[in-house]
């Protein structure tokens, strides 16, 4: 069981991540001219964002003893999340992904470093007991030792009470032998209660060709009772266990930078459930704030109050499917 008083809203276990991201809107990195550096990785994102929509967030990872994994450190300590639980290694360098900034699927690559490093030890263990939601992804678990650290982390989190959630972010790029890596992600999600993979990230694990319901229910068999399929200006597609099927459309803005879209539809989606939304009003919530990301290059620096994006979430069409 959880501390009867949580500490954290929110307990990210996961990569942080040095964003290189193209300043024009380009279909390959082949055109790539001018790079703007940003703070990322999925998990260190949603830290980052609920840190900035008020909740108590806390992040678990491993920077390289360098300049970025300074910058890194910097910039979370900035938005408020909770650093005790970052770990350092001088084994390899701050990891590092450059990005082609671009309106729908964005061209990329990939230098892991320092993220693969993190090691289980008391201080996660103490930071998930005083934690409501644990967080992690797929890209965090490709890599030894961190698979294991984490997997571990999700079983305690699990067992403990806690809301378990994570994204299934997987890329061939990221980890090559699909069959292997669905293995690692079964593990994981025995012990998930909510997942938001994309429909690209569906068409990876499953194949082409099935229907939205078909993904989302190939992700219950493996444990998670709610499943939030993102698809861009096609909306979200939200299935849950006991047998709701809802379309939830996208918040109209103009597009300028689709990276980190999804991280920012979770902070919304979190931030609803910890206000104790229902899936749907949480849904509903995630496609403001996603819309609030696309609409500025790079990560988000700066969120509406709560009453207006709650508002605007009142305004969202969705369907009943």
């Amino acid at each position: 069981m959880i501390s009867e008083s949580p500490v954290f809203d929110f307990f990210a276990i996961g990569e942080t991540v040095i964003d290189l991201i193209t300043e024009q809107m380009i279909d390959s990195l082949a055109s790539a001219k001018k790079l703007h550096i940003f703070v990322g990785g999925q998990s260190t994102n949603l830290a980052i964002n609920l840190a900035l929509l008020g909740r108590q967030t806390a992040l678990a990872a491993c920077l390289g003893e360098d300049g970025l994994g300074e910058m890194a450190y910097q910039r979370l300590d900035a938005a408020g999340v909770n650093l005790d639980y970052i770990q350092y290694t001088n084994a390899a360098p701050t990891t590092i992904s450059i990005i082609a900034r671009h309106k729908t699927t964005a061209d990329f690559t990939i230098h892991r470093g320092a993220d693969t490093f993190l090691e289980f030890d008391t201080r996660i263990y103490d930071g998930i007991n005083k934690s409501r939601i644990v967080h992690s992804s797929a890209f965090s678990i490709a890599r030894q030792p961190a698979r294991s650290t984490i997997l571990r982390a999700l079983g305690v989190a699990h067992d403990l009470g806690c809301l378990v959630t994570f994204d299934p972010n997987y890329h061939p790029r990221i980890e090559p032998d699909t069959v292997e890596f669905e293995s690692e992600l079964i593990t994981a999600f025995q012990y998930v209660d909510i997942t938001k993979p994309s429909l690209d990230d569906c068409i990876r694990l499953f194949g082409p060709g099935l229907s939205l319901l078909e993904y989302a229910e190939n992700f219950m068999e493996w444990g998670p009772s709610v499943v939030l399929i993102t698809m861009g200006a096609e909306g979200v597609f939200l299935a849950t266990s006991s047998g709701d099927q809802f379309q939830v459309y996208p918040d109209p803005v103009n597009v300028s930078d689709i990276t980190g879209a999804g991280d920012a539809f979770w902070s919304g989606y979190l931030l609803a459930w910890l206000e104790g939304a229902s899936p749907l009003e949480a849904a509903c919530f995630g496609q403001v704030v996603a819309g609030v990301k696309v609409k500025v290059m790079g990560p988000i620096t700066q969120m509406p109050v709560y009453t207006k994006l709650r508002e605007r979430a009142g305004q969202i069409k969705y369907r009943k499917l």
